[in-house]
């Protein structure tokens, strides 16, 4: 039996009418389900505000670069901060550095490493932080919901801006079959300082683990 081709086309069209009212409805629920569960709208935002000036090429040796990193609130409220940093490839972060330093003539450099050794010699960047700053970092192996982020400690105000959290990064090519080209990523999410019930947090951590436990 011959099926007229109008009919095909008219049936092709007809699916694809309602493949599409079921894309857009499906897209429509999940970005609202996403909304809700992004710690990052209404009244509570951040924006990642970075000077990144990287070398136009990378060279054999030591490559140092500016890298400045702060969060500012722009929300409606004060909030919590969390920033995540890490490079793109293992092999690229096992030798490099990052300094908080603000003299460019003078600058300590600290492993990018994310697990700390007590083995080691080397002092890695978190380390460092977490020795005397505002800002605390929470170890990846730590076995709690806080892991693998850099926590500002003290709540942000609306329209006010974190301490530069890192400043250069170098990292060093001991040979050409080294160079290799990778991303630093940096991602921030904030969470209010009050809970569900308008009361205020004792601190940086209690908000954080209440908010991540839901």
């Amino acid at each position: 039996m011959k099926v007229s081709k109008s009919i095909i086309i008219t049936v092709l069209i007809g699916s694809f009418v309602l493949l599409m009212a079921g894309v857009l409805v499906f897209a429509y629920f999940a970005y609202f389900d996403e909304i809700d569960n992004d710690m990052t709208v209404a009244h509570n935002t951040v924006e990642v505000s970075e000077v990144f000036d990287p070398p136009s090429e990378q060279t054999t040796g030591d490559n140092i670069f500016k890298k400045e990193v702060t969060v500012k609130n722009t929300g409606g409220s004060p909030c919590y901060i969390r920033v995540y940093v890490d490079f793109s490839d293992n092999f690229v972060r096992s030798r490099s550095f990052i300094s908080d330093g603000t003299n460019p003539d003078d600058l300590t450099f600290y492993s990018a490493e994310r697990i700390i050794d007590s083995s080691d010699d080397i002092v890695t960047f978190i380390e460092h932080v977490n020795s005397g700053s505002d800002w605390k970092f929470v170890p990846d192996n730590s076995g709690t919901v806080l892991s693998g982020y850099y926590y500002y400690k003290q709540p942000v105000g609306t329209g006010e801006a974190t301490p530069l959290l890192m400043t250069y990064v170098k990292t060093v090519n001991p040979t050409e079959d080294d160079i290799d080209q990778y991303d630093i990523f940096v991602y921030s999410e904030s969470t209010q300082i009050t809970d569900m019930n308008g009361d205020e947090y004792a601190d940086w951590e209690a908000a954080w683990t209440d908010y991540l436990s839901r």
